[in-house]
């Protein structure tokens, strides 16, 4: 009698290992395989934003990747993070933006960016991210002007 308890008890006690290295190794593998693509300190001319895409346009450049991927979102304002000195514009937490991501909304490939270090794995409506925006100048043709639009350079993915 004494012998199977003591198996049951091994028995018992290596599973437990068993399925405590199993949770350490899958609690291990999911972590994401983008590093942030922030830096500490923010450019002068940008602002640091949470923010939820709520929808993605369909506009296409004529060129480049933007003219096969989506580049361009509305984009809902969580937070301000914090302002460069020299962003000027007046935002704050629910508005809405246009948002022109100019490495796409697509995840980023060798193939679209050959040069590129940082790898973004995308985005798609009703995803949330931290990233810093900037200010894209307006331009009047022909007495049209063309509505405000900022752009991003950098992001990373809020889970």
């Amino acid at each position: 009698m004494m012998k199977n308890t003591s198996i049951s008890i091994n028995s018992i006690t290596i599973a437990l290992i068993f399925f405590f290295f199993l949770q350490i190794f899958l609690g291990c593998s999911q972590t994401p395989q983008y590093k942030s693509s922030l830096s500490e300190s923010i450019n002068p001319n940008s602002c640091r934003i949470i923010g939820v895409v709520e929808a993605i346009e369909d506009f296409k450049d004529t060129s480049g990747p933007c003219s096969t991927q989506p580049c361009v979102a509305t984009v809902k304002i969580n937070s301000i993070i914090s302002r460069g000195m020299g962003f000027t514009e007046v935002l704050s937490s629910n508005d809405i933006i246009n948002l022109k991501f100019e490495f796409t909304l697509s995840p980023t490939s060798e193939e679209m960016f050959p040069k590129l270090k940082n790898k973004f794995p995308g985005l798609k409506i009703g995803d949330k991210f931290k990233g810093d925006i900037e200010k894209v100048l307006s331009i009047k043709v022909e007495g049209i002007e063309t509505p405000d639009i900022y752009r991003i350079f950098n992001y990373d993915f809020i889970n």
